[in-house]
């Protein structure tokens, strides 16, 4: 006849085999008694395999003294382990012990469920927690949210140090109201599900923000996330920026009409000292120069003195010729002076057509040309 103690045992030993949860049932040297289903399930490992087994073993955790921790203090625990795949699990167990007279551990009933999904959603927040607060706490920027009314819900950041404002300085209040003088349309169509960047001008700095809506399960807009960074200085290192380039611009204009003088050297006789190379950009620029103040002065000749220009290739020459062509179209005559004995050389290389060229050796002798030819007209 079987006791009613023996079937009790019985029937709970059943049920913890087929418990939905995990049940490692431990002696007091902690070598498995009981291995229920749900545990072979698990770890991969059959139920009749793991009696008579170290739990460290057929467990083993980070911590080698997690099952001795457990079992000795009767109480929970979080620890990951390695199933016999090689996946990696991670289980949340509780502990219920069962002890002599003495205080010495018999056995214990370790109930386990696999927490692994809960521990890797944890772990992501924790990071994106960490994250956040690395951002708002190192960059000088204003994280924000608002509600589709436009109450704030949060407010922190290092930039609200720039704002001269506290943290959570918003929080509660209608961001609609507080910047009504700013535009509302970006805040509308974030509100209506769309990403938006903006500039803005507030408390005395420049912002950049980004407006992000936040869709709810049933997928309509139940927040908007903001982020402001603080752009002052880089916008002032723009302006800074411009300011000098158009400085720089300016010099250079300055230096290229220097570089190119036009000077009246007679009555009616202009005199060009070109010096160093004449790329397009630069010959543009003189022959716009020099016809503006050959119609200007209603000049007879223009001296193209070539003094300062050592080597020519054939866009130089080009240009110079050109340039020639275009005098004469406003009834004034070129003359060329200064060519050194190698850009002589270079032009006849070159093939160039020379015959309707006025060629003197020196500027002093083509300006007593000049003369002459304007003393004969007279006569």
């Amino acid at each position: 006849m079987v006791s009613p103690s023996n079937s009790a045992s019985e029937r709970e030993a059943r049920l913890l085999r087929g418990a939905p949860f995990m049940v490692v049932e431990l002696d007091g040297e902690r070598r498995v008694t009981l291995w229920n289903e749900a545990a072979a399930r698990m770890f991969a490992l059959p139920a009749d395999a793991a009696p008579g087994a170290e739990v460290e073993r057929l467990l083993p955790a980070a911590r080698d003294d997690f099952w001795a921790a457990l079992v000795a203090g009767g109480g929970s625990g979080t620890a990951t382990h390695a199933r016999a795949d090689g996946a990696r699990v991670t289980c949340e167990w509780s502990c219920r012990v069962e002890r002599d007279a003495a205080g010495n551990v018999v056995s214990a009933a370790c109930y386990g469920q696999d927490i692994s999904e809960r521990a890797t959603f944890d772990s992501k927040l924790r990071l994106e927690s960490a994250m956040l607060r690395a951002i708002i706490e190192n960059m000088n920027i204003i994280v924000w949210t608002m509600e589709p009314d436009g109450i704030c819900t949060y407010h922190q950041g290092r930039g609200l140090q720039s704002a001269g404002m506290p943290q959570h300085a918003l929080v509660g209040q209608n961001i609609r109201e507080l910047y009504r003088q700013l535009d509302p349309e970006p805040l509308d169509r974030a509100c209506a599900g769309e990403l938006q960047n903006t500039a803005t001008e507030v408390h005395g700095q420049s912002w950049e923000n980004w407006m992000i809506p936040v869709r709810g399960e049933d997928g309509s807009i139940g927040l908007m996330v903001g982020l402001s960074l603080n752009v002052s200085e880089q916008r002032e290192g723009e302006r800074a920026l411009r300011e000098k380039l158009l400085q720089i611009e300016q010099q250079q204009q300055v230096i290229r009409e220097l570089s190119t003088p036009i000077i009246e050297v007679w009555d009616r006789v202009l005199t060009v000292p070109i010096i160093g190379t004449i790329d397009r950009g630069r010959a543009t620029e003189l022959m716009d120069n020099l016809l503006q103040a050959v119609a200007k002065t209603r000049a007879r000749f223009a001296i193209l003195d070539l003094t300062g220009v050592e080597e020519v290739d054939t866009g130089t020459a080009g240009h110079l010729l050109a340039l020639v062509r275009a005098v004469r179209l406003l009834g004034a005559e070129s003359v060329i002076t200064g060519i050194h004995p190698n850009i002589a050389q270079t032009i006849v290389t070159l093939g160039l057509e020379t015959t309707t060229l006025t060629v003197r050796a020196s500027l002093r002798d083509a300006l007593g040309h000049c003369i002459a030819q304007m003393s004969g007209s007279r006569k």
